[in-house]
């Protein structure tokens, strides 16, 4: 049988929306792209449900950026800051009246409160009546009146109310979709200092909704975002500077806003923070602070970084060897559908790396990952086959698994085609189709496939 990678099998770690792979651990013989991973803009006009506290009242804390706006989610209520505003008009004994029954999911209190300071006029408690519409609490759900609440407490110049506004002219929702009022709200509501505010402009300018196409503009109104602790926008601000996407390239710069969104506990910004320092890109090379965040983002559920902290402990990188946890944690990324962790359990299992050698076991983990479609445990499988490793010997299995791998532009796989074909190993003997193989395998770098041709050449065939 080929001889089996010596070591345990590692990949590259984080890749999308950054094109290039920014790897941390080597593989051994073979490199792979990583995995990808999505951490879309976040949605314009999309706003967010907030922890216990009325809205309108002040309530400190930050919620991450909502998903996508094609999604048309219901929007959620909009609450400032305690340094941005208080609720003007509403006394303070009614504000903690207000408070102990949102706390208490008393709506119908809630309504009883609010609705007599918006009949008066107030800005708050029309503001208030909105959200209990819009979300259907205490109330029937009814876009259409909470736009209404909206409205006239927007023109009073409440901060909060113009966000949402915009929101439900950048949706349609309770109104008729109206991207210039959606820009016109979320540029006042800015000017109050709401956070979701500038996001919902920056996406705004990106995307040229409502208003002139001007990166430059959007990126200035996400860095205002940023700064007002917008985790996702921090985020993904980290990674465009990282790779120089819609602003010039500053990895010091893109490291920063990444650690600024970790400090939420975000796990995906905590996994990154991990790969930055693992490659020392945007500050020096950690192996022990890359380990520590990618650890922390694994222990919360994040499969790429389990996969990864496996690879750690393999190695021992950035922590003592440990292959008994390795074994662990690659499980645990198997289970969430990572390929490359269930291959690299084949491997380990098939060489008794930190553990008794089991050929059947390691059969099953590369028929794993190689049903997912990874072409290196479909090259894998074509060798069991042929040596009848952990399984029965199989020469049309073999082939069949080989081919799979070879049409994934695998050149090991396409040298393997052509050999079965020139011996008759699973199928009929036939050396134009072997000399087809054998070329593409030798296009793609082969020396195996060279030796080949140049042996058939030899021989006049």
């Amino acid at each position: 049988m080929r001889r089996i990678f010596n070591s345990v099998f590692l990949v590259t770690l984080f890749t999308a929306p950054i094109a290039a792979p920014l790897s941390l651990l080597q593989a051994q013989p073979h490199t792979h792209a990583g995995r990808a991973h999505n951490h879309p803009l976040p949605a314009q006009g999309v706003g967010h449900r907030h922890g216990a506290g009325a809205p309108g009242i002040a309530a400190g804390g930050r919620q991450a950026p909502a998903k996508q706006a094609q999604q048309q989610q219901p929007i959620r209520p909009k609450q400032a800051n305690n340094n941005q505003r208080t609720n003007p008009g509403i006394a303070n004994n009614a504000n903690t009246e207000l408070q102990r029954a949102y706390k208490a999911k008393n709506y119908a209190k809630v309504y009883q409160i609010a609705s007599g300071y918006a009949k008066r006029g107030d800005p708050a408690g029309q503001y208030v009546l909105g959200q209990l519409f819009l979300l259907g609490q205490g109330q029937r759900k009814n876009p259409q009146t909470a736009f209404g609440w909206f409205k006239k407490s927007a023109d009073k110049g409440h901060p909060g109310s113009q966000y949402l506004l915009g929101s439900l002219y950048a949706t349609g929702q309770g109104t008729r979709k109206d991207l210039k009022q959606a820009f016109k709200y979320y540029n006042l509501a800015s000017k109050a200092g709401i956070p979701d505010a500038f996001t919902s402009l920056g996406i705004m300018y990106e995307n040229g909704e409502g208003v002139k196409k001007h990166l430059p503009t959007a990126i200035k109104y996400y860095e205002q975002a940023a700064n007002k602790g917008v985790t996702n926008v921090q985020l993904m601000l980290g990674e465009r500077y990282v790779k120089g996407v819609g602003v010039k390239k500053n990895p010091a710069k893109g490291f920063n806003y990444v650690r600024m969104a970790q400090r939420s506990g975000a796990t995906g910004a905590t996994y990154l923070l991990g790969v930055l320092y693992a490659n020392g890109i945007g500050t020096k090379k950690n192996p022990g602070q890359a380990f520590k965040y990618v650890n922390i983002a694994a222990k919360k559920g994040n499969r790429d970084a389990q996969y990864d902290v496996a690879s750690m402990y393999a190695q021992g990188l950035g922590t003592k060897k440990n292959m008994g946890q390795a074994i662990n944690w690659y499980k645990k990324a198997s289970a969430k559908g990572v390929a490359l962790a269930s291959h690299n359990l084949g491997l380990i299992y098939l060489q008794g790396m930190g553990t008794a050698k089991n050929e059947k076991a390691a059969f099953n983990w590369f028929s794993k990952a190689a049903k997912k479609g990874l072409p290196v445990s479909q090259y894998f499988m074509g060798d069991l086959y042929v040596d009848g490793v952990g399984v029965g010997k199989n020469h049309s299995q073999a082939l069949n698994w080989y081919k799979k791998a070879a049409a994934q532009g695998l050149p090991a796989a396409e040298y393997s085609v052509g050999a079965m074909y020139a011996n008759g190993y699973g199928t009929k003997k036939n050396i134009g189709t072997a000399k087809q193989w054998f070329q593409k395998a030798a296009k793609h770098g082969s020396p195996k496939a060279k030796q080949a041709l140049a042996m058939l050449k030899q021989r006049g065939l």
